[in-house]
């Protein structure tokens, strides 16, 4: 079984570069590969920048929250403090 996967894929890789170095056709076979896995590469890049952005701003947010939920309770605490000191 696996003397015939080996003798599959060598006619497969075989056949591969017969396609790809053809001398009148090859060049524009590999430019044309060449320019699609480039377009998939920048269509990749955009969609995970989009996404960076996303969760980037998302936490951006959730810290704001945080930050704002401290100081107004740290107010509440100075308040609170001072109304006690008041009545002793």
């Amino acid at each position: 079984m696996s003397k015939l996967l080996g003798v599959i894929v060598s006619l497969g890789v075989g056949a591969g570069a017969a396609y790809m170095l053809d001398p009148e056709r090859g060049r524009h076979r590999r430019a044309l590969v060449r320019d699609k896995a480039m377009a998939a590469t920048n269509r990749m890049r955009d969609a995970l920048d989009g996404k960076t952005r996303h969760w980037s701003n998302l936490a951006r947010g959730y810290m704001a929250e945080a930050r704002g939920l401290f100081a107004r309770g740290r107010r509440t605490a100075q308040n609170a403090s001072a109304r006690i000191e008041g009545r002793a």
